[in-house]
């Protein structure tokens, strides 16, 4: 099978037409055969390309930050900068940022979404999937500072940059220059950028009145040949197929570019995952221990206890009821509570109420604001007790806070 069948797209395909030129060219470039036909007698090749004709793509100069270039250039940025300049809405325009020129204005193309997709729908409705589309605009020979001019059977267009160019009706641009290239040329003369010289190449069958040109356009001009899509190159030419137009293939070969990357991250989120896993399953391990050790240590204190749930708690009660019968307070009774409770707060507030029931100590104190409130609260889990901020209200100048107090594990 060959290489690469490249199809030459009018702005009647496929509407108006079905028909269209075509090339198939070998693994090297040279050209086996040329035709024009419909898609049914189109010879089979691995590869597809599409050259629009010219005029179904806009160029537009956008001016960009010098800090968005490069990758950054697209999307949002470029579509605010060129939407004033479209005769439709933006949404419904496909842009491909270009080359940057030296004096920082950058190449956009504009090409319909809409036109896009009936293309590449119908493509493949014919089993062609296209890897690269562009402009015809691209292929005309530009030499370094000239400009060239493409007279075809119905109409033309010029390249005046290696991404920058516009169409023009054909009217009698065959007997003197067409109207957009003086005004082009003017513009250019205004700006103090005029080409050097002016290279005019015609369709097979197009001819010129070299003298009526050479007279009119005040620049010198040349008749440089013959133009012939099939036979020029497009090696850096700019493929439009990109964003949601990109080829799955290419995409496919653009995530292969980050396939090891994103696969020693996966390692690395599997690893990490099993040394997690295990340090829970370790500590977990250590925790049992720790209670099985701290219910032996219990019931080495007290043996007559025979149902065991929680043994610090159980400890923590038993150990206050054996200091209540030796007459000493428990740690969680009120004095050792209020103690606590007032070591912590020291001058920082005042007590408004105080009870105490089942050793909890309810108390609502005083206090210059809410945050002083949480260090307080804070401050008492530090002290290995179980404070519970029930509520703070507007008082004076501060706040009343009021708090549960009990004696933690």
């Amino acid at each position: 099978m060959s290489s690469l069948l490249r199809l030459y797209i009018t702005g009647a395909w496929p509407a108006r037409t079905t028909a269209c030129e075509w090339a198939l060219y070998d693994t090297k470039g040279s050209l086996l055969q040329r035709g024009s036909s419909e898609p049914r007698h189109w010879p089979a090749a691995e590869d597809c390309e599409l050259v629009l004709a010219a005029d179904q793509c806009l160029t537009l100069d956008v001016k960009l930050p010098a800090g968005v270039r490069g990758a950054a250039r697209g999307g949002d940025l470029i579509a605010y900068a060129i939407e004033e300049r479209l005769v439709g809405e933006v949404e419904h325009e496909h842009f491909v940022a270009g080359e940057t020129r030296p004096d920082g204005q950058t190449q956009v193309w504009v090409i319909a979404r809409a036109r896009l997709r009936a293309l590449l729908g119908a493509l493949q409705q014919l089993a062609r999937a296209p890897r690269r589309a562009f402009s015809e605009l691209q292929l005309l020979p530009l030499a370094s500072g000239c400009w060239s001019v493409c007279l075809g059977t119905q109409g033309g267009f010029v390249r005046v940059g290696a991404e920058a160019g516009f169409v023009f009706d054909s009217g009698s641009a065959r007997a003197e220059p067409p109207v957009a290239l003086h005004l082009a040329l003017a513009a250019a003369k205004k700006a103090d950028n005029p080409p050097e010289s002016i290279d005019v190449y015609c369709a097979p069958g197009i001819d010129l009145d070299a003298g009526a040109w050479k007279s009119a356009l005040g620049v010198p001009f040349r008749r440089a040949g013959e133009y012939e899509w099939r036979n020029l190159p497009t090696r850096t030419a700019r493929n439009l197929l990109t964003g949601e137009f990109t080829p799955q293939g290419e995409r496919g070969a653009a995530w292969a570019a980050f396939r090891p990357a994103a696969s020693l991250a996966a390692l690395v989120l599997v690893l990490y995952a099993l040394f997690s896993i295990g340090e829970w399953i370790w500590l977990d391990q250590q925790a049992g221990r720790l209670r099985a050790r701290t219910v032996e240590i219990f019931r080495a204190a007290f043996p007559q206890v025979q149902t065991i749930v929680d043994p610090s708690l159980q400890m923590q009660r038993l150990y206050d009821q054996a200091k209540r019968e030796r007459g000493q307070l428990g740690e969680s009774d009120f004095l050792p509570l209020l103690a606590a409770v007032s070591e912590t707060l020291g001058s920082g507030g005042a007590y408004r109420s105080l009870s105490f029931e089942e050793g909890r100590l309810e108390l609502a104190i005083t206090l210059p604001n809410a945050r002083a409130a949480e260090r307080l609260r804070d401050a008492l889990a530090q002290r290995g007790l179980a404070p519970t901020l029930r509520e703070s209200r507007p008082a004076g100048t501060g706040i009343e806070a009021s708090f549960s107090v009990r004696r933690g594990l």
